[in-house]
């Protein structure tokens, strides 16, 4: 396993923290990956997001974990335009709406 990627329980912890919803926009996520994407509302997979970045000292623990959809994690990454390390912006919870469900 890539040491920035979260182990699959951390995965399920964090779904399950969330109420089985995006912690972004709220939308009900079936299942991570994939899996669920027949059931989404808009069809799409589930990712898990670090809150902080590894790059930037972030963990692979539950507390810096939240599942989002795909267009979420998308605009969580700025359309995959990622800011240089003198200006990044490290994110929180409190930025994720639904981190508690």
């Amino acid at each position: 396993m890539d040491r920035s990627e979260f182990p699959i329980i951390t995965k399920k912890q964090a779904l399950s923290r969330q109420r089985n919803r995006c912690a972004s926009c709220g939308t009900e996520i079936a299942s991570l990956n994939q899996i669920g994407k027949r059931i989404h509302q808009y069809g799409e997979g589930a990712h898990a997001h670090h809150i902080k970045p590894c790059q930037h000292g972030g963990t692979n623990h539950l507390s810096n974990c939240v599942i989002l959809c795909e267009s979420c994690h998308y605009s969580a990454h700025e359309g995959g335009h990622y800011r240089n390390n003198s200006d990044y912006l490290v994110g929180k919870p409190s930025d994720y709406e639904h981190f508690h469900g």
